[in-house]
């Protein structure tokens, strides 16, 4: 499983996705934004990129003559994907740190705080559950999946920033003490890395009963 993983890593993803996250950090320098658009930046650059490439490089044609279970080979592509969303998370809360420190933490939708971070986790959560079982369905086609993930996020997304720009209650849970934040960052975390881990199990499953 590791060597799959690093074939992932270092074969079939292209190096400028790892610093792609770096790029798209410094997008937290822009005062008065919708701060959560940084990470939809991934899902619409990064994952047609990566999976349009397995499909021009015939990469399950060449994996499917090997001795390794179907099994793992989903298993490495999922984890290839968690460890870029993990670098995109990384990166996104060292220029989110910079920018509290340079223009504080206040902003009219979201703010970046440990309750967005939080939030973050949870987004990629609703990502994976929305796009990797249906794409594992045939691990070809990607479009109609990443369609379906994009409108799914984008539908999340819009409820935390409208509903703390427009509404007190959320604003006082999200963006309130730093206690309410905590508990904001525990519960959307778990519930961010649930979903991931159940999108892994399904598209397992669903590997198994396709003919590549």
């Amino acid at each position: 499983m590791r060597n799959l993983v690093y074939k992932e890593l270092g074969l079939s993803i292209n190096k400028f996705f790892y610093i792609l996250p770096i790029i798209l950090g410094a997008l937290f320098f822009i005062p008065g934004w919708i701060f959560l658009l940084v990470f939809y930046y991934f899902f619409w650059i990064t994952v047609p990129q990566v999976y349009g490439s397995y499909l021009a490089q015939g990469d399950y044609n060449f994996m499917s003559v090997l001795p390794i279970k179907r099994k793992d080979i989903a298993t490495s592509k999922v984890y290839a994907i968690f460890i870029l969303e993990g670098l995109h998370m990384l990166f996104g809360v060292i220029f989110g740190l910079i920018h509290v420190w340079i223009f504080g933490s206040w902003n009219f939708f979201f703010d970046i705080n440990l309750a967005f971070f939080g939030v973050g986790f949870l987004l990629f959560g609703v990502f994976n559950i929305s796009f990797l079982p249906q794409y594992f369905k045939t691990s070809h086609f990607f479009g109609k999946p990443l369609i379906f993930a994009s409108i799914t996020t984008l539908i999340f997304g819009f409820v935390f920033e409208f509903g703390v720009a427009k509404y007190q209650f959320m604003r006082n849970v999200f963006e309130g003490s730093i206690r309410s934040q905590s508990i904001v960052f525990v519960i959307t975390t778990i519930l961010g890395i649930g979903l991931s881990i159940l999108a892994l199990k399904i598209s397992q499953r669903r590997m198994m009963e396709i003919d590549l």
